[in-house]
């Protein structure tokens, strides 16, 4: 464990003390852990931390942005760093401000092992976890970068990342899928399945000649399409496609795109599972520090100071999401639910409110559930289970409008619906605030241009960022760049030729 130079050489002890104790507690909970590198910095760090994303990262202009914009409200309102930050790295890595009363960094001690457990168990944090030696990369990759900016200049350099960070999330929006971007090897593989369906179609309509014949001309025609189709599968992955097949990037390009994209890989799950992450490191702060009291291992007056930031932390907001908040309660629910056999067909089909208020049949199976949850879970799939009537109503999860009336500020509820309210949180955990975007041909009218689709579920792009985004993918690719889209509920060809955008209406639905 590291420190800054305001912790005195006592209070680091004992907080190593502490931390050996924690990680006792944590393993008799059934909690994963391993070793966890603990680093104890003043707020400069912390902030530089937020806003470069990773302890060690290249230097981008993006990035200053978010350190000043952090630093900012920091400087004048004292507020805006987290209590703690950690990488999902395999040697997991964990940031606590010096500034900290001493309770408050055992509480985030305690937060971060949550953390490290969520991480080694949930299918999701593992496939971030692939990406792993991104830490290192990334150390690696700025001193690279800095010998780019001095060979190939400092603005090419950063135009190239602001190009990649454009489309760093447009992913697939399964995360277990790897897509393929060699696209004859894709294309064989396509062309060699048709051609066996060719043959078991053949052999199954040999009693039917019409359908037979409609059916194998259908798959003949498919095999013709193939043939000339790339990539022959529409590719959602468009900075890994376009890193692979430009035809005029340079390899220090290809670099500092790979590098863009690595970290987007392994971040990325953290963006589905942030509510069940934040939760479940709060439900376990709550207990391991309970344990620590009960110990004796803190004092009555860090009892009190814990009270508080906790309290702060999973304070009720009525115009925004907390993830603490809501999270801990998700799992305090569950836990309820499974131990008292409040579900299954016989719950559910009874309409007795007050049989149902005080229905408990000990099943206790409370902690194999939130231990499943914790697993397999994102975020949308918890919201779609677990986000009940009555828990949406317990939670006062409903859309409010703010009102002035003097020197306060009322909140006015204007949906409180629960199947509204449900409907809206999956529609927003859906897609993860990623509107996916597919390349349907990298080799449109045959000229080598993009086509792109936009894959529309309601919600258009917004203009400005949209026709940043098809200048960046030009600047990569060299070539006429084509959106399909919707503009004011109607389908429209947007086209970026190097020089301007043109926006054209078209018949055909996307």
């Amino acid at each position: 464990m590291g420190r800054g130079g305001k912790v005195k050489n006592d209070e680091l002890e004992r907080l190593k003390t502490i931390e050996k104790r924690i990680k006792e507690i944590v393993e008799n909970f059934g909690l994963l852990t391993t070793d966890i590198v603990f680093e104890i910095v003043p707020v400069q760090r912390m902030l530089e931390g937020m806003a470069y994303e990773f302890p060690i990262n290249f230097s981008h202009w993006s990035f200053g942005r978010d350190y000043e914009k952090h630093r900012t409200i920091y400087d004048h309102t004292g507020q805006g760093i987290p209590y703690e930050q950690v990488w999902n790295f395999d040697a997991p890595r964990a940031l606590l401000v010096e500034t900290n009363p001493f309770a408050l960094n055992v509480t985030t001690i305690a937060h971060v092992y949550g953390h490290v457990d969520y991480f080694l168990g949930n299918a999701y944090l593992k496939r971030g976890r692939i990406f792993s030696d991104v830490a290192n990369e990334t150390k690696r990759a700025v001193s690279r970068f800095h010998e780019y900016e001095s060979k190939y200049g400092k603005e090419g350099v950063e135009k190239t990342i602001d190009a990649g960070l454009s489309l760093r999330w447009q992913q697939n929006p399964d995360l277990f899928v790897e897509e393929e971007f060699d696209d004859e090897a894709v294309r064989e593989k396509i062309i060699t399945l048709e051609r066996e369906r060719l043959r078991s179609r053949d052999s199954y309509f040999v009693f039917n000649d019409k359908e037979s014949e409609e059916n194998i001309k259908a798959i003949e025609d498919k095999l013709k399409y193939l043939n000339k189709k790339t990539p022959p599968n529409p590719i959602y992955d468009l900075l890994g496609y376009i890193t692979h097949h430009s035809s005029i990037l340079k390899p220090w390009q290809r670099d500092v795109l790979t590098v863009v994209r690595n970290q987007a890989l392994a971040l990325a799950p953290n963006r589905r599972t942030k509510m069940l992450d934040e939760g479940w490191a709060t439900y376990w702060h709550v207990k391991i520090m309970r344990r620590l009291f009960e110990e004796g291992l803190l004092t009555a007056e860090e009892h009190n100071i814990f009270n508080t930031f906790h309290s702060r932390v999973t304070q009720e907001s009525k115009m925004s999401f907390n993830w603490y908040r809501i999270g801990l309660a998700l799992f305090e629910n569950i836990k309820e639910r499974w131990d008292r056999g409040r579900f299954g067909l016989e719950y559910e089909d009874c309409k007795d409110s007050a049989k149902r208020a005080y229905w408990d049949v000990g099943t206790n199976k409370g902690s194999e559930k939130i231990f499943q949850v914790r697993s397999s879970y994102s975020d949308r799939m918890a919201i779609e289970e677990f986000f009940t009537d009555e828990f949406i109503r317990e939670m006062s999860l409903y859309l409010y409008e703010e009102q002035i009336s003097g020197a306060d500020i009322i909140y006015r509820i204007t949906e409180n619906r629960p199947e509204v309210i449900r409907n809206i949180l999956k529609q927003s955990f859906a897609l993860y605030g990623i509107q996916p975007i597919a390349i349907e041909d990298a080799n449109y009218k045959e000229k080598q241009d993009f086509y792109l689709k936009h894959c529309y579920y309601g919600l258009e792009l917004e203009p400005r960022y949209r026709d940043g985004t098809l200048r960046n993918i030009h600047y990569l690719w060299g070539r006429n760049v084509y959106l399909a889209t919707v503009t004011d509920d109607k389908d429209v060809l947007v086209n970026f030729d190097g020089s301007s955008i043109k926006t054209e209406y078209v018949s055909k639905a996307i």
